[in-house]
């Protein structure tokens, strides 16, 4: 993630993407000023389907915002969403043995088109019994894998496809497929039980990839079978922590960032608002520790297609959304206002020092490039539940646990947060407990795992 340019400025980033969600839990500053941000076209049928589909990079999520995602399926998006649900299946590892037929005659593409392709994408591979059809019939392999549905007037398969129904039954078939064949992402997870209580710690990261989604079935039966999520902090719960949040970002008086940060460190700022083709003077009213806060997605990604769904795709937001869609109670480990206080009480001088730091990354194409790479290893073994190979990465890149940043993010919240899973275990009766935290608060020594181990209870890692 983070290389050889003033390593050991730039080893600050990791470690502060993988600790908190708020840390990258930003408000874009080209959306802070609207009083309306755009919103995404799409039905209200159609959300479980699309928030799992939306992950697996199928479709860019552009596609919600265009204007047509709700009217007729055009050939250059059926040949797009086409192509890359093969793509994805291909992720299956079963051998291929068919081809995918692209030719689109009609200009009029129906439902029936639609799922006799997605059909030939599945079925170019040499699949399971587990994934077999009884039938040649698309349509009603579809139906009984609850990919097709229809309404009282029937499947209307002669009817023409929208873009939403098609992105729909695509989400629906990659979602199949890999539960069916027992694949997807593992993650990095714990159980610890104690009495009639489970927790199910699962090391998150906050910004996402295609790589780490459709998650594996063990890990969809540990959050199902949970009676509430836990985060470090529900960013949907309370809007005004969330104004506590936000001015705390900012000054408070007439100053700004200027007024705060040596000369060359803002006149690198200046050159990173030209390079990202930012209004002049996007940040100036924000304190450094949050500009740092807003910029750190850019230094992770090589264009702002993969920052959209970075964005979209952490391990938080998914789960956060899946309660909310479930009804199941979200509560938190920390809350918004504590991080709030944690980040913006950081010294000037460390809030600069950082804030320097990512500039000379974004400033470099070549440090962006090894930045990104890095990431995508790491979301890789995140995948794979490689607990050995993450933990070497993510300590190669998040710095000493002595330093001051270190200090601030990890030391003391993993002792409450651990006393806090201590009393979750104690508590009376019987409970089952899902709980997303930063991967740096698991995946490193001496932090909540170990703690939990020194408190005497078992502690089963469930990855590799």
């Amino acid at each position: 993630m983070v290389f050889m340019l003033k390593k050991k400025n730039l080893r600050l980033t990791a470690g502060a993407l993988l600790a908190s969600s708020l840390l990258l839990a930003n408000l874009p500053v080209t959306y802070a000023n609207e009083a309306t941000p755009p919103l995404p076209d799409i039905s209200a049928w159609s959300i479980p389907a699309l928030h799992e589909g939306e992950k697996y990079g199928i479709y860019p999520l552009q596609w919600y915002y265009d204007g047509t995602f709700r009217k007729p399926l055009p050939a250059d998006k059926f040949a797009s969403l086409i192509e890359a649900t093969g793509q994805k299946l291909a992720g299956l590892g079963f051998a291929k043995t068919g081809t995918l037929d692209d030719d689109v005659s009609s200009s009029k593409i129906t439902r029936g088109q639609v799922v006799e392709a997605l059909y030939n994408a599945l079925t170019q591979y040499e699949l399971p019994a587990e994934l077999k059809s009884s039938s040649a019939n698309a349509a009603l392999y579809f139906q009984q894998i609850g990919v097709l549905k229809g309404s009282d007037k029937g499947l209307g398969l002669e009817q023409p496809a929208t873009v939403e129904q098609a992105a729909v039954l695509a989400s629906r078939l990659v979602e199949y497929a890999f539960a069916a064949a027992d694949k997807g992402a593992k993650g990095l997870m714990w159980k610890v039980t104690s009495g009639g209580n489970t927790l199910y710690l699962l090391g998150s990261i906050h910004l996402g990839s295609p790589v780490m989604y459709p998650m594996h079935p063990s890990v969809k039966k540990a959050f199902n079978s949970s009676d509430s999520l836990w985060v470090e902090a529900n960013l949907q719960s309370d809007p005004a922590a969330m104004q506590y949040f936000i001015q705390k970002m900012t000054f408070n008086d007439s100053s700004t960032i200027k007024d705060h940060i040596a000369p060359g460190t803002y006149k690198k700022l200046v050159d990173v608002y030209k390079q990202m083709s930012l209004p002049e003077g996007a940040y100036d009213s924000y304190r450094p520790w949050a500009v740092t806060n807003n910029l750190s997605l850019a230094s992770m990604v090589e264009s702002p297609e993969q920052a959209v769904q970075a964005s979209a795709s952490g391990v938080d937001l998914y789960f956060t959304t899946n309660a909310l869609l479930k009804g199941l109670p979200i509560k938190e480990l920390e809350g918004i206002r504590f991080q709030a206080d944690l980040l913006s009480q950081a010294p000037p001088a460390d809030q600069e020092k950082e804030l320097s730091g990512l500039l000379d990354v974004l400033l470099s194409p070549e440090a962006i490039k090894k930045n990104a790479e890095q990431f995508k290893l790491m979301q890789q073994q995140w995948a794979d539940g490689n607990l050995t190979n993450f933990s070497d990465i993510f300590n190669g890149t998040s710095g000493s646990n002595s330093s001051e940043q270190s200090s601030r993010i990890f030391g003391e919240r993993d002792k409450k947060m651990a006393a806090k899973l201590d009393e979750l275990l104690k508590q009376p009766g019987q409970s089952t407990s899902f709980v997303v935290v930063g991967a740096g608060h698991f995946a490193q020594k001496g932090m909540v795992i170990d703690l939990l181990k020194e408190k005497g209870y078992n502690v089963e890692f469930l990855g590799e």
